[in-house]
C-alpha cells in the first residue's frame, strides 16, 4: 500500500513529466514555423530533451512521432497538392543481420539514412519509420515527371552495395508512394497507403517502385488475413502434403515422388501453393512451413518402410528464403537424422522467386547441404533467374526443365529446341534431367528418345494424398506409359 508520501512523491513525478512533454511540445511547434527545419541537439536542455525524443538514436534521423506531426503540419498547409510520402522497406535486410551480426546491420541501417538524406533535399523529411522501414515526405516536387526522378534517385542510392565490416553487402529497396490530396489528405491514410503500395511492388519482383491505386489496401489487407490464416493453420497442422510420382522414362519404374503442400482453407477452399507460399516469404512464415512440410514427409517416408513400401527418395521445394539463417543446415540435418531417415533420401529442388541476392553465402549453404548427404535439384530451368553461372557453380546433379517448354513442345518449334539444348547441356556436364508437366503419351516418348531420365506429370499420376500414394505403390497397378 502506497504511504501518503509516496503518493505525494508520485504526483510531483508526474507533474514534472508532464511539464517536460509541454516543453518538447512548444519547442517542436515553434521549430515547425521555421519551414519544416530539421531538428537539431543544442545546448539547452529542453532542445535536447526534444531532439531525443523525437529523433532515432541509431541513425539521427527524425523518428515516426516526429514525422507523424510534421507531415500533419504539412498537409494543413497551402501546398497540399505537392506533398508525396515514399514508404521504403529494405529486402533482404534481414540476412545482414543474420549472416554479419547486429552490429553490421546497425552500420548497414546508417549508410542507408545518410543516402536517403543525400537523395532528397533540405526541406524534405527522412525519418526512420522503425526497424528496416523509412518513410520520406517530399515537399514541393513540381509535378509528377520531378517526383519519378526522386523515386528513381532514391532506388539507385539505397541499392548501392555498402562495405560493412569488410565485406560489401547489398538489399533491394521495395517503394510504395502516395501522394496528396488523391491518395490521402491525411498523415494515417497517406501513410498507410504508401506501405500498400510497397507491398504491391514486393509482389512483383522488388527493387523498383509504385504508386498508389485504388484496391492496393484491400489487397494489403487481404495479404495479412492470409498471413493470420497461415500462421494458424501451420500451429494447428491443418495445412495437407500430396505426392507426385517420378517415373524413370527408360524402364517406367519409380524413380522417386516429390512432396507438394497443399492448404484446403475451410472457407476460401483451395488457397493455391503460389499464394500461399509468396505469403509465407514476405512475412517469415517460410521457415515455419518448411519444416512443417519436411516433418510431414519424414513420418510418412517412416510408414512407408514400415508397411514394406520403401521409396527411393522424396523431393521438397526448398525456397531461397530458408537458407538466410546460418543454422539452417545443421537444424535440418539433425531433424532428419533424429527420424532415422538417411539424408541421400531427401532431395531438395531449389525454387527462386527472386535473384539471389546473396550469391556467395547461398552457394556456402548448399555446399554444406551437399556436404550432408542431401541430393540438390534445379527447378523451373530455362524459365526463371537460373543461369549457366548457377550451373557452373552450384553442387546440384539433377536439372528439372520446365513445364512450359514440355507443353508447349508440340507446337512450338523454340520450346523443342529450348528442351533439346537443356538434355544436351545437362549430358555435358553429367548431370541427369527432370522433365515436368509430361501430359501425353507423345511427350513421354518424345523426351526419352531425347535422353531425358525422369518423367513427372498428368500421364503418369496426378498429386495424390498419402493414402492413396500407398495404394498407388501396389504392384498391381500398371505404369500408364
Amino acid at each position: 500500500m502506497l504511504t501518503q508520501l509516496s503518493v505525494e512523491a508520485w504526483l510531483i513525478a508526474l507533474a514534472v513529466a508532464g511539464a517536460a512533454v509541454a516543453v518538447v511540445s512548444a519547442w517542436l511547434m515553434g521549430q515547425r514555423r521555421q519551414a519544416g527545419r530539421r531538428l537539431h541537439p543544442s545546448d539547452h536542455a529542453g532542445h535536447a530533451l526534444a531532439f531525443h525524443a523525437y529523433h532515432d538514436n541509431l541513425t539521427g534521423l527524425p523518428n515516426r512521432a516526429y514525422l507523424m506531426q510534421a507531415l500533419e503540419h504539412a498537409l494543413a498547409g497551402p501546398d497540399v497538392d505537392s506533398i508525396a510520402v515514399m514508404f521504403i522497406d529494405l529486402d533482404g535486410f534481414k540476412s545482414i543481420n543474420d549472416t554479419l551480426g547486429h552490429e553490421a546491420g546497425d552500420a548497414f541501417l546508417r549508410a542507408v539514412a545518410r543516402s536517403l538524406r543525400s537523395s532528397v533535399r533540405d526541406r524534405d523529411t527522412v525519418s526512420r519509420f522503425g526497424g528496416d522501414e523509412f518513410v520520406v515526405v517530399v515537399q514541393s516536387y513540381n509535378g509528377m515527371e520531378n517526383l519519378v526522378r526522386v523515386c528513381r534517385k532514391v532506388l539507385d542510392l539505397v541499392s548501392q552495395p555498402v562495405n560493412v565490416a569488410g565485406q560489401f553487402v547489398a538489399v533491394s529497396p521495395s517503394i510504395g508512394v502516395a501522394v496528396a490530396p488523391k491518395d490521402g489528405t491525411v498523415a494515417q491514410t497517406l501513410i498507410r497507403n504508401a506501405d500498400a503500395a510497397m507491398y504491391a511492388v514486393k509482389e512483383t519482383g522488388k527493387a523498383d517502385f509504385r504508386f498508389y491505386e485504388e484496391g492496393m489496401l484491400e489487397q494489403a489487407r487481404e495479404r495479412l488475413a492470409l498471413t493470420v490464416e497461415l500462421r494458424e493453420a501451420l500451429q494447428q497442422g491443418l495445412l495437407d502434403v500430396e505426392y507426385q510420382p517420378k517415373r524413370n522414362l527408360r524402364d517406367g519404374t519409380l524413380a522417386g515422388v516429390e512432396a507438394l503442400a497443399r492448404w484446403h482453407h475451410p472457407t476460401r477452399g483451395d488457397v493455391p501453393p503460389s499464394i500461399f507460399v509468396a505469403i509465407a516469404e514476405r512475412s517469415g512464415l517460410i521457415h515455419a512451413l518448411g519444416e512443417y512440410v519436411l516433418r510431414c514427409v519424414l513420418n510418412q517416408m517412416n510408414a512407408w518402410d514400415e508397411a514394406g513400401q520403401c521409396i527411393d527418395y522424396v523431393a521438397i521445394n526448398l525456397s531461397m528464403h530458408e537458407l538466410s539463417r546460418p543454422a539452417f543446415v545443421d537444424t535440418l540435418h539433425r531433424v532428419v537424422r533424429s527420424y532415422g531417415v538417411a539424408p541421400t533420401r531427401i532431395r531438395f529442388e531449389l525454387t527462386e522467386s527472386t535473384a539471389m541476392r546473396e550469391p556467395g553465402e547461398t552457394l556456402r549453404q548448399l555446399v554444406k547441404l551437399r556436404s550432408h548427404g542431401f541430393d540438390l535439384l534445379i527447378d523451373d530451368f530455362g524459365a526463371g533467374y537460373w543461369n549457366l553461372g548457377h550451373l557452373r557453380e552450384l553442387p546440384v546433379g539433377t536439372i528439372k526443365i520446365d513445364q512450359s517448354f514440355v507443353r508447349g513442345s508440340q507446337s512450338n518449334l523454340a520450346d523443342r529446341e529450348i528442351t533439346e539444348a537443356i538434355v544436351g547441356l545437362a549430358k555435358k556436364l553429367n548431370m541427369r534431367t527432370i522433365a515436368e508437366g509430361v501430359e501425353t503419351e507423345a511427350q513421354a516418348d518424345w523426351l526419352r528418345e531425347l535422353g531425358c531420365d525422369v518423367g513427372q506429370g498428368y500421364f503418369f499420376a496426378r498429386p495424390m494424398t498419402a493414402a492413396a500414394f500407398s495404394r498407388y505403390l501396389d504392384p498391381t497397378v500398371a505404369y500408364a506409359g
